[in-house]
């Protein structure tokens, strides 16, 4: 079985191309009910954020698993389609493994050692389990890949002074806007981007925010610590003209304010109208920018801010590559030992049937036995049981893991499976190519 992970990131796309493949909630279940429908990709995930949309699959057949892959990745890009098509990476087992431990580490993030790609693969895999499109081998990776992601932020200090996109974007309007502290805020949305946007401008002296969102009392909530106001998402345009600055982040596919919006206001105006817009896809047409004494900023214009702040954190960085390696290694191992599973589960479910069988025999030829007396002859027949398969089964785990000669492994396990006439199939379907491992050493200086 190969892992294969195609896709892109805030790294080579643009923001004009990412907010065409950000795939909501519906989009995503159906594109993996799609894949998963086909024989080809026996298990999937897709991750879609403000920064990367990838799709995840294991496959029997790489080559059109990938061109399965891109067609469903590139679908909704109706613009700049050969800029799409050339910044699509592709990572195949070793490299996919990687990558996904280094993402969900906050590594490959727009802000190094940011949470939020955590908690966001989390409910990506949640979401999949659920609807049935992982399966033991991703269940097992994206396991071991979340408790990962929280060992890197508990075991170093890569989150230490740590920004946000949200921080970057208000440490930018004090750079741009001197006296920010006297300015009046309208936040849209009432989502994690603009609770940390009012945090951090209320660390900035801000005190006139107005909240505005489509469910009225997730604002008032929002709101509430900083005795901000609070109105319904349809008087948006009406505020706007009594504000200085407009922080944007909803759900949404389409603009939510258009550049004929704002051009009757902006004539009226004589203060100058400053909007960051936060979403992916963008909230706010960007042509509003092009307006006299208007100004548009999207998270592409962050990267400077983010990048300052970003070479304290790079020694955490190397940590964790180190401990990256580590899990590869153990999920290298826990996957050769695959092949032998079907192996163990039917000498395991041989032995429970003679144990079984035995405690039969048992009670027939002692009817009389107490109920306590079954219970401590149950208990010692397992005992047996267990005991008598276990080294078999350590034998097996070994073989598996440690046999570097296909031949001999393949022999030592038949044998095996003729000594307890066992009759599963061996399936020694992994990747035998560990070089990319070792350069990942190198690279860590492991």
């Amino acid at each position: 079985m190969t892992i294969l992970v195609i896709g892109l990131n805030h790294e080579n796309a643009p923001l004009t191309i990412r907010e065409q493949i950000h795939f909501d909630a519906l989009e995503k279940k159906d594109i993996e009910r799609k894949l998963i429908s086909n024989p080809i990709i026996k298990e999937c995930l897709v991750l879609s954020t403000c920064n990367r949309t990838e799709i995840y699959a294991a496959t029997d057949n790489l080559y059109l698993a990938e061109r399965l892959l891109k067609e469903k990745l590139l679908k909704k890009v109706t613009k700049y389609h050969h800029i799409a098509e050339s910044v699509v990476y592709v990572k195949v087992n070793d490299e996919a493994v990687t990558h996904l431990f280094t993402v969900v580490c906050g590594l490959d993030s727009l802000v190094i050692g940011e949470t939020q790609i955590l908690g966001q693969v989390k409910r990506a895999f949640l979401d999949s389990l659920n609807s049935g499109s992982t399966g033991e081998l991703f269940n097992r990776l994206f396991q071991q890949a979340i408790t990962l992601g929280k060992r890197a932020h508990t075991q170093t200090d890569i989150g230490k002074q740590a920004v946000s996109i949200s921080y970057a974007a208000i440490q930018m309007l004090k750079r741009k806007i001197p006296q920010l502290k006297q300015k009046k805020v309208l936040l849209i949305g009432a989502g994690t981007m603009n609770k940390l946007a009012a945090q951090h401008l209320k660390e900035a002296g801000c005190n006139q925010l107005i909240f505005v969102n489509r469910t009225l009392d997730k604002a008032e909530k929002l709101a509430a610590p900083y005795n901000g106001n609070v109105y319904p998402l349809d008087e948006y345009l009406q505020l706007l003209e009594e504000v200085d600055l407009v922080i944007c982040s909803i759900d949404k596919n389409n603009y939510l304010l258009d550049v004929t919006d704002v051009m009757n206001l902006t004539r009226r105006r004589e203060r100058p109208l400053t909007i960051i817009d936060l979403g992916v896809p963008r909230n706010i047409d960007p042509r509003i920018g092009e307006l006299e004494n208007t100004y548009v900023y999207d998270v592409d214009h962050l990267h400077g801010v983010i990048e300052s702040n970003t070479q304290q954190r790079l020694t955490e960085a190397n940590k964790i590559k180190r401990m990256i390696t580590k899990e590869l290694f153990e999920f290298n191992d826990w996957k050769k030992t695959l092949a032998v599973v079907p192996l163990i589960e039917e000498l395991q479910e041989k032995a429970s049937n003679i144990q079984a069988e035995a405690m039969k025999h048992i009670q027939n030829k002692s009817p009389n036995l107490s109920e306590k007396e079954k219970q401590v002859i149950l208990k010692y027949t397992k005992m047996i049981s267990n005991q008598f398969i276990r080294q078999p089964i350590l034998m097996m785990k070994e073989i598996a893991l440690q046999e570097e000669n296909y031949e001999k492994r393949d022999e030592y396990l038949k044998l095996i499976s003729r000594i307890f006439e066992l009759e599963s199939e061996l399936n020694f379907d992994f990747d035998r190519n560990h070089s990319f491992s070792h350069q990942l050493l190198q690279n860590t200086g492991s």
